[in-house]
């Protein structure tokens, strides 16, 4: 949905009461945000070149973020649609669905966070070798990936915790509880990055 509508049509489907899109979609569409600010650093610093490449890495992870956000639109209105009580449905069949459902939607979490700790990557660069006149921008773009950095976790670990509380939780904390801590570190550093450059 992301991909095909305007923003103010994008604002209204987030507002509706469904999970089509959701908080995963958001953490996406902002994370594209902090991409496309990042490439308008990169491009107002091709002078420098320590940042020839970031402007079609971060184009690459801009578009990747926003196909993320499609699919965490669609994995949360599978998730919702499991959630939901069905007439005749036994506690075993219900686990079931859920933690299936819980399984997708975690599988979009963590792509949504492997891009932004990409574009994280790309904002940290340009704090080093970008426009000087231009940090305002990169502190910007450093607490919008916060966001969605912050995003993914909070809807990876709730992802987690769903599937504890119907089935095992083993093989997707394999899978995924290292990813989990990477993105509250990263998240951490990017607020601590946007903080610093506020205050030059």
């Amino acid at each position: 949905m992301t991909s095909r509508v305007a923003l103010g049509d994008l604002l209204d489907a987030l507002a509706r009461d469904q999970g089509d899109p959701g908080g995963g979609a958001a953490s996406g569409v902002i994370t594209a945000v902090a991409a496309a600010l990042a490439q308008m650093v990169s491009r107002y610093s091709s002078a420098e070149p320590a940042a020839a490449g970031i402007d079609a890495r971060l184009a690459r992870l801009r578009d990747a973020a926003v196909a993320a956000a499609d699919d965490d639109g669609r994995a949360s209105g599978a998730l919702g649609a499991a959630l939901r009580p069905v007439s005749g449905d036994d506690r075993g069949n219900r686990d079931r669905r859920i933690v299936e459902a819980a399984a997708g939607a975690i599988e979009t979490s963590a792509a949504l966070g492997e891009i932004a700790l990409g574009v994280w990557a790309e904002v940290r660069l340009l704090a080093d070798v970008g426009n000087r006149h231009l940090m305002s921008d990169v502190a910007v773009a450093a607490d919008a990936v916060a966001a969605g950095l912050g995003g993914a976790a909070t809807n990876l670990i709730g992802g987690l915790a769903l599937v504890a509380a119907h089935g095992d939780p083993g093989p997707v904390e394999a899978a995924h509880g290292d990813l989990r801590d990477r993105l509250l570190a990263a998240r951490r550093e990017a607020r601590g990055l946007a903080d610093r450059l506020a205050e030059e």
